[in-house]
């Protein structure tokens, strides 16, 4: 029989129903997913989920936060590495949440959460691209126009099938670009 939120241990709460709600969207994808399946899992009853979050948008939304954060946290490992390599860190972490990325592009236009999280996103990667194109050398004036660009690219790799010799040619001309902002220099 499945409990109900006072039977629910502290630790089973958000993070536990996070994790659930991930794996599964990636196993199964966001639309075959229902919140009383997510319940079933946690064991509790399916309006305990409704504590946490209001619709099932908002917690895919809490997922995609969850993994970004694990992502964020392992990003100081590759801060100096050439942004060819960077960029590929990136596209690898994002790949394994592909049906993820699938379901926010899917849903931009049915979902104002789902909207609001996608277009912060965006805010906040171009930010951080521009703060680093900036360390790097990069003219004030391009560092947004090339942030965005970089954007685009990871975002069109994750979204069209394509070969490692594509990914890695598209990787390195977008670097080669930005090595042309710098005079040439290696990036």
């Amino acid at each position: 029989m499945a409990k109900n939120k006072r039977d629910v241990e502290a630790k089973v709460k958000k993070a536990a129903l996070e994790e659930t709600a991930a794996r599964l969207f990636m196993e199964q994808g966001f639309d075959a997913t229902s919140m009383q399946q997510i319940a079933r899992e946690l064991d509790v009853a399916p309006n305990t989920l409704y504590w946490y979050y209001a619709s099932k948008d908002e917690l895919l939304v809490g997922v995609l936060n969850r993994l970004l954060s694990q992502n964020l946290q392992r990003l100081p490992a590759v801060r100096g590495l050439p942004l060819t390599a960077q960029m590929a860190w990136i596209l690898d972490e994002l790949e394994q949440s592909r049906e993820m990325v699938a379901t926010v592009h899917g849903r931009l236009d049915q979902s104002p959460v789902i909207r609001a999280w996608h277009d912060q996103f965006h805010h906040f990667v171009e930010t951080a691209l521009i703060c680093a194109l900036k360390t790097a050398g990069i003219e004030a004036s391009r560092c947004a126009t090339l942030a965005t660009v970089a954007t685009f690219l990871v975002e069109g790799l994750l979204a069209h099938p394509h070969s490692a010799d594509q990914r890695n040619d598209i990787l390195a001309w977008f670097a080669a670009s930005v090595g042309d902002q710098l005079g040439g220099a290696a990036v």
